[in-house]
């Protein structure tokens, strides 16, 4: 129950970056995604939690920014197995609209306000480097 009030309040304060910080939609292009075990998010017998990364870029005219991100979507266990924090899934080699927030990026479309599991999370930018073309 503690990993979910803490994935709620996170929700709750990315829904408000969202609403404060929602810009245009740019394209995406996808580069490598990879998934492995949140070991580091939820206890074994509370829920359990897979983390996708997911490598690529944006560009605008002579610019290019590289991104890393990544998800944490959970399961949770209790009151019975279900999904309560979803992450949208993408391959690689891939064309995406995203929203780019100043510490996140979102996939697809979902509603801002979300009032019932699972819910949608948008991608951490862990980081982002820009690359000007000379």
């Amino acid at each position: 129950m503690k990993h979910l009030a803490l994935a709620s309040i996170a929700l709750l304060a990315f829904t408000g970056q969202i609403i404060s910080q929602e810009k245009d939609k740019v394209l995406f292009h996808v580069t490598s995604v990879e998934q492995d075990e949140a070991k580091d998010t939820c206890s074994p017998d509370k829920c359990s939690a897979t983390r996708f990364t997911v490598e690529g870029y944006t560009q605008d005219k002579d610019v290019t920014v590289q991104y890393a991100l990544d998800c944490v979507e959970v399961l949770s266990c209790d009151p019975k197995p279900h999904i309560s924090v979803k992450c949208v899934r993408v391959h690689a080699h891939s064309d995406n609209m995203v929203k780019v927030g100043a510490d996140f990026v979102i996939f697809g479309d979902f509603p801002i306000t979300q009032t019932s599991e699972p819910f949608h999370s948008g991608y951490r930018i862990k980081s982002e480097k820009e690359v000007r073309k000379k």
